[in-house]
């Protein structure tokens, strides 16, 4: 996967978009297997933490499409994958 990248920030992005995937995925699996209201509490406050992380992520991986606009391309990949983690999020939160 680095080789793919000229700009290590998109490469961070994606593993921490990929990070922020899993750990949901685990928190929201844990719950439903297992009925424990304190996976909520735990989930709520992941996401709360994911979202903000994820919101600086995409505002840095933004300012470094527009300072090195010439690779657009690989920006917009790296803005797409941090940005499916919105609507997977909210359809996590709907099955709760």
């Amino acid at each position: 996967m680095k080789i793919n990248f000229k700009h290590t920030i998109n490469l961070n992005a994606l593993r921490i978009a990929l990070g922020s995937f899993i750990l949901g995925t685990v928190c929201l699996l844990l719950f439903k297997s297992s009925g424990d209201t304190g996976f909520v509490g735990i989930g709520f406050w992941y996401t709360m933490t994911a979202a903000l992380v994820n919101v600086i992520v995409l505002v840095v991986v933004l300012i470094n499409g527009l300072l090195h606009f010439t690779d657009y391309k690989e920006h917009l990949t790296t803005l797409l994958a941090v940005l499916t983690n919105i609507p997977i999020a909210l359809f996590y939160i709907n099955l709760l």
